[in-house]
């Protein structure tokens, strides 16, 4: 049977980079961390920050053009490496180490922030994960989480196809990350017509779930299926959850709130 954890990071590597090395980031873009700070009222990180599982390297280089703030970023496949070490080229206050969010090489009370958008959900120990995170963090520093939202607050319809997607992720995700891509490109205009335009003109569908939503056109929508079929372990969390997460592996939460998942803000206790 494969490893689930290396199959993940062949998975998600391949993703990042089958349209080829991405450019040097040079002014910030709003992406996964703006969309977490906004959904909880938490402000921008300064001192020494942790990207736990930077994946593209986008915000790990947001990361580190923000004033005050030096970012490293762990990333455990070889494609999120290649990615993100082309992403911050040019921005010296970040840098990259390759590793796992399950045990990463740094000492206890190490940063002043963390944050890790959805990546312990994908991981065989999430728990654990959030726990390894938090020790790294010093007392009363900043722990961002993004986690799936389980549908239990969604009409039933919602719930059963989710349920029907997921009938389908399971097996699409043994394929190879070659096939699962050109699966995605099939499916992504038929998804752009059904969700992404009608989402944008309509209120009733102005919940769609992500990322049916989230693209402006069918080519930039197919990575984002990607992400949602390719992954071997798919994790998600009711409210409760997603609160037990953080407040388990030793962190007050300030706030949580529901952006197309779970964003829950803690505060590292004092140990």
């Amino acid at each position: 049977m494969t490893d689930p954890t290396r199959a993940t990071g062949e998975r998600f590597g391949y993703g990042w980079t089958a349209g080829g090395v991405p450019p040097a980031v040079t002014a910030k873009v709003k992406y996964h961390l703006h969309v977490m700070q906004t959904a909880v009222g938490a402000p921008d990180f300064t001192g020494l920050v942790l990207d736990a599982g930077c994946g593209d390297g986008v915000d790990l280089a947001n990361s580190g053009l923000t004033e005050g703030c030096r970012v490293i970023g762990v990333e455990l496949s070889d494609g999120g490496i290649v990615a993100s070490a082309a992403r911050i080229a040019r921005i010296p206050r970040a840098t990259l180490v390759q590793g796992s969010v399950l045990h990463l090489p740094f000492a206890a009370a190490t940063f002043d922030a963390a944050y890790s958008y959805g990546v312990v959900h994908h991981t065989i120990d999430p728990q654990g994960a959030v726990r390894d995170i938090a020790r790294t963090l010093k007392p009363g520093a900043s722990l961002l989480i993004y986690v799936y939202e389980e549908f239990d607050r969604r009409p039933w319809h919602w719930r059963l196809a989710l349920a029907a997607v997921n009938s389908v992720r399971r097996p699409i995700s043994r394929m190879s990350p070659a096939a699962i891509r050109r699966f995605c490109a099939l499916i992504a205009p038929l998804v752009f017509i059904t969700c992404t335009w009608p989402s944008r003109h309509f209120s009733w569908a102005a919940r769609f779930p992500y990322p049916a939503t989230q693209n402006k056109s069918v080519r930039s929508l197919i990575p984002d299926l990607y992400d949602r079929f390719a992954a071997p372990i798919e994790v998600r969390y009711t409210e409760a959850g997603a609160r037990a997460l953080v407040e388990r592996a030793g962190c007050r939460v300030r706030a949580i709130a529901n952006a197309r998942g779970w964003v829950v803000w803690g505060e590292r206790l004092t140990a």
